[in-house]
């Protein structure tokens, strides 16, 4: 690679070290950054921002040709931390026994830092391909500044790229058998608007028309409801490769997630009135919808979800799904070198349990694989315990194996075919 192991981890600890934190975001002061090191290494770069310090890079390598790209992806910005007591101060980097601890280690700064370091250190004679490094802003809170703007702006040079992203590479076991996940796309989301009106009054009264009781019937439809399985590329591979019985609680939640589409309750307001109905409820909710699913599809739940019910609803959003192919030159590259870096086992494909920023990317025919590898000590069920909270640490093997994993990745791009 480009950089010996005791400097890659002072390029990642320096990103820690520049706050991030979202909002304000001021993902400026890491694009500078970064883009030193581009200067360093003659690369050409542009930094495009749609808000005041809400800086996105983008750098380039690879032939001009008309082959979808390689494109590595990464937010710079990071939750805050107010209210946290940490062990360490969370922008300070400080490391111990090569454990490092710091804000963004596991989201997502550590996958900033392979990727750049893949992009240096690639061989340029061995791309077929465009390769793009993108850095992107306020991914934490919607994208609106990030790569929503930075995928539009691009939709012609990324459109049906290969995309590495965050959302996987976290070691999972079912008895005696190890997987690193990978998110193979995500669901689509229909976000819906509901009222229900009633009448006022004191609680203990009987009333014909209470709001609550309307709000709950409508809370066990949706509990209840009887989404059908519906098998796809993704859920296929993941039954073929998980034997059963299933013995560990989330890869069994992912068998269910992978095959139907579900509700997620968002907010509700009910008033905060004691000992009095409230004579108005607003809440929100979503579908999440299986890749292929049209807003027709929603529409056709929310009328059986509401028939009878004395609400109204709108859709105030809809964003389809996407999935990602099994047979592209990246993924296959990811499944043959990941048992050479990381110790566990084959890729096991999910779909993301939530959204990232790969979506704008799976809207221009992208596949978008959730990769971003650490070793097993770092589990499945222990980044769920990190991200986003108190002491958020990853070791530094993770950081070394996964930029030389994506560096041998990206080198033997061509000589796989298309």
């Amino acid at each position: 690679m480009i950089y010996n192991d005791e400097k890659i981890i002072s390029i990642f600890k320096e990103m820690l070290r520049i706050n991030t934190t979202n909002p304000p975001g001021d993902e400026h002061l890491l694009c500078a950054y970064i883009a030193s090191i581009f200067d360093e290494h003659n690369i050409e770069y542009e930094i495009v921002k749609k808000g005041e310090k809400r800086e996105n890079i983008i750098a380039r390598k690879g032939p001009h040709n008309s082959t979808p790209p390689i494109i590595l992806i990464s937010h710079l910005d990071v939750v805050s931390t107010e209210g946290q007591e940490w062990s360490y101060p969370p922008f300070d980097a400080v490391e111990v026994e090569k454990i490092i601890y710091g804000r963004g280690t596991v989201d997502t700064k550590h996958l900033t830092v392979m990727e750049l370091i893949a992009f240096l250190s690639v061989d340029e004679t061995t791309l077929d391909r465009p390769l793009y490094f993108v850095a992107t802003s306020d991914e934490e809170k919607g994208s609106e500044y990030g790569m929503r703007y930075v995928a539009e702006l691009y939709k012609e040079e990324f459109k049906g790229g290969s995309v590495l992203n965050e959302g996987g590479g976290f070691y999972v076991e079912n008895g005696d058998d190890g997987y690193f996940l990978i998110t193979m796309g995500e669901k689509g989301r229909c976000d819906v608007k509901v009222s229900i009106k009633g009448d006022s009054g004191p609680s203990s009264f009987k009333s014909n028309n209470k709001a609550v009781d309307t709000f709950t019937t409508l809370l066990e439809r949706m509990s209840s409801y009887d989404f059908k399985e519906e098998e796809n590329p993704v859920s296929i591979r993941f039954n073929e490769m998980i034997k059963e019985p299933i013995q560990d609680k989330f890869l069994s939640h992912f068998k269910h997630y992978n095959s139907h589409n579900a509700f997620i309750l968002n907010s509700y307001d009910i008033g905060n009135q004691i000992n009095v109905l409230p004579y108005s409820i607003q809440f929100d909710f979503a579908i999440q919808l299986l890749p292929g699913k049209t807003l027709n599809d929603a529409t056709e739940i929310l009328e059986s979800l509401f028939d009878g019910i004395a609400a109204t609803y709108e859709i105030s959003a809809f964003l389809p799904g996407f999935i990602s192919s099994l047979d592209t030159p990246l993924y296959r590259a990811a499944d043959e070198y990941v048992p050479s870096y990381f110790e566990g086992g084959p890729l096991l494909p999910v779909f993301a349990l939530g959204r990232t920023d790969g979506r704008f990317l799976g809207q221009l025919g992208c596949d978008v694989y959730g990769f971003s590898p650490v070793n097993k000590e770092i589990d499945f069920h222990t980044i769920l315990t990190l991200v986003h909270q108190v002491d958020e640490r990853i070791d530094t093997g993770s950081i070394l194996q996964g930029s030389a994993l994506f560096t041998h990745m990206l080198n033997q791009q061509n000589r796989r075919t298309t």
